[in-house]
């Protein structure tokens, strides 16, 4: 089904794709059937729990219903503001406003990015002595033991974003695999896939999204980039950005944006219900694997109010399901659900917080998620148990949505 699924994207070719997708599917269920134990679990709840164990699909549906319900009046709100964040400390040149780096014009040293990557991983509390900082075409994390955990992440002269929070997101996957207990037995292993994104997506963005990071950050982005670059010539009008600035830019929506990995904080959670809403309606025989495109372009309209323009930029853009990862995607929204209650509760716990983060103090952020989350390993039998039994709640979608509320609000100036 891979190669299938690479020979269509190319192409542009979704018919050439189903059937195969059709045998990956088909194949899913007859495992799904096998391995539940009860038939009252749907084939796609059976799915899920291969990836977030102990996350129904009928739990899903409600917390992700409540996440559209929230995000899809607030995205109109927001792309209907006058007052949108200037992106131009993002884009060489590019004027205020201008939402993707193909509109700048390029002139950020690679080396400075991954100097200024490098300073600020290790500032939150990734230890390179036990593990190693690369680049790679697509950024990712790889645990040998708790004593040797690698990171990469990618690097383009067009814009430096990309790179920042790539490393900043893969340091919090390996800071989890880094402070997991050394038995070598299962139990000090991550818990599921979504607690794991709860903690790369904490970092990078409840930490390296956030006010109190940038004015930690700021001057040390405008020394990278406002002295010399490969060319021995500094990026012109860098030093001119504030750390207000800077935070704003960060953290600006890409409105006609098509690509889920490609999506901001705001509208990324759309892109994976989407699919979720996608993968659980073949799963259960209510939309032909042959309709997705369709399905994929009216969701897009309806959810993102985006017009795709054709299947490799839509139905054909990932490969989870010709891997047979079905069930995957939603441990994405899982985990960011996840990160935003863990913050709630530290900052409860770490009063002061805020001011620790504007000063670059980290360690007992780190420390608080140690005890929270790392050190149990799997001995929680899912998120929503690990969640109940550290900070007295199961997942809880309210936390999520009003910390884009209130962020993006005030960025927007929208209520």
């Amino acid at each position: 089904a891979y190669s299938s699924w690479v020979k269509a994207r190319e192409n542009d070719d979704f018919a050439s794709f189903a059937p195969s997708l059709q045998q990956c599917f088909d194949l899913a269920k007859e495992i799904a059937a096998l391995q539940r134990t009860d038939e009252n679990i749907s084939l796609y709840s059976q799915m899920l729990d291969e990836f977030e164990m102990g996350m129904a699909a009928s739990r899903i549906d409600e917390l992700f219903g409540q996440v559209q319900e929230a995000l899809v009046p607030l995205l109109g709100k927001v792309k209907s503001s006058p007052h949108k964040p200037d992106l131009s400390p993002l884009f060489p040149n590019a004027e205020c406003g201008q939402e993707t780096a193909e509109e700048g014009k390029g002139g950020f040293p690679i080396n400075a990015q991954k100097e200024l990557s490098r300073t600020l991983v290790t500032s939150l509390g990734y230890d390179p002595c036990h593990g190693r900082i690369d680049t790679s075409v697509h950024p990712f994390t790889m645990s040998f033991s708790p004593m040797d955990v690698r990171i990469t992440s990618r690097f383009t002269t067009s814009e430096w974003l990309q790179g920042l929070m790539g490393t900043i997101h893969e340091g919090g996957h390996a800071m989890y695999e880094q402070s997991l207990g050394d038995s070598d037995t299962s139990l000090d292993t991550a818990l599921s896939m979504g607690v794991h994104e709860s903690q790369s997506l904490f970092w990078e963005r409840h930490i390296g999204k956030g006010k109190g990071f940038w004015k930690f950050a700021g001057g040390m982005a405008r020394d990278a980039f406002a002295n010399a670059n490969n060319n021995g010539e500094a990026v012109e009008g860098f030093e001119k950005y504030t750390d207000e600035d800077l935070y704003k830019a960060v953290n600006g929506v890409k409105f006609d944006n098509l690509i889920r990995v490609d999506a901001d904080e705001l509208t990324y959670p759309l892109h994976v219900i989407l699919r979720y809403n996608i993968e659980r309606d073949v799963v259960e025989g209510t939309l032909k694997v042959e309709d997705i495109p369709r399905r994929w372009k009216d969701d897009m309209k309806s959810l993102l109010d985006v017009d795709v323009p054709n299947d490799t930029k839509g139905a054909l853009q990932d490969i989870h399901w010709s891997m047979m990862a079905i069930g995957y995607f939603p441990t994405y929204l899982l985990g960011a659900m996840m990160a935003a209650q863990l913050y709630h509760y530290c900052q409860l716990e770490i009063p002061d917080l805020e001011e620790r983060i504007e000063r670059g103090e980290f360690t007992a952020v780190k420390e608080w998620l140690r005890r929270k989350v790392h050190m149990h390993g799997k001995r929680y039998k899912s998120l929503d148990e690990l969640l109940e039994g550290e900070v007295g709640e199961k997942l809880n979608a309210e936390y999520f949505i009003r910390y884009l509320q209130d962020k993006y609000g005030e960025l927007y100036q929208v209520a």
